[in-house]
Formats: structure tokens, C-alpha cells, sequence
């Protein structure tokens, strides 16, 4: 079946849907860096007075996270600009 809407609007939705996914993903995997980043901590950091290379540790490892979710979502739109080409 045609779709009456025009290509613009198609383009649009396909767009918010690649974000709205991301988005999604860019939750899962802050919420998996953050416990493995967590876990990482308390292997690496076990010393008594290592709290501030815990914390250090934790937030690289929610970064790497956002930073995964963020090229993905990245990579994704441009797929979709050049197939809209």
C-alpha cells in the first residue's frame, strides 16, 4: 500500500523513531556502564581509602556507556539520511 503522507513527514517519523530507540538504548547501556563500571570499582579500588578512584572508575564506565549509545544513535541517523537519498 502507497502511504498518502508525503516524504517529508515519512522522513520526519522515520527520524523520531531512530531517536526515540536511541534514546532507549542510550538508557540500557548508561545503566550497564554504570554497574559494570561499579563492579570494575570495587575489583580495582579495594583499598579502605579509595572511595574517590571508585567514584572515578564508575563514572568512566557510565561514560563509556553514553558515549556507545550516542555514536550508535549517531550512526543510525546517518544510514537513514543516505538512504533517504
Amino acid at each position: 500500500m502507497a502511504s498518502s503522507q508525503p516524504h517529508s513527514s515519512s522522513s520526519e517519523n522515520v527520524i523520531s523513531d531512530i531517536i526515540k530507540q536511541g534514546s532507549e538504548r542510550g538508557l540500557l547501556y548508561v545503566s550497564a556502564g554504570l554497574v559494570c563500571g561499579g563492579l570494575a570499582s570495587i575489583v580495582l579500588a579495594r583499598g579502605g581509602g579509595s572511595g574517590a578512584a571508585r567514584k572515578v572508575i564508575t563514572a568512566f564506565g557510565t561514560g563509556v556507556g553514553a558515549g556507545a549509545a550516542w555514536s550508535r544513535c549517531s550512526i543510525d541517523i546517518e544510514e537513514a539520511l543516505k538512504d533517504m537519498k
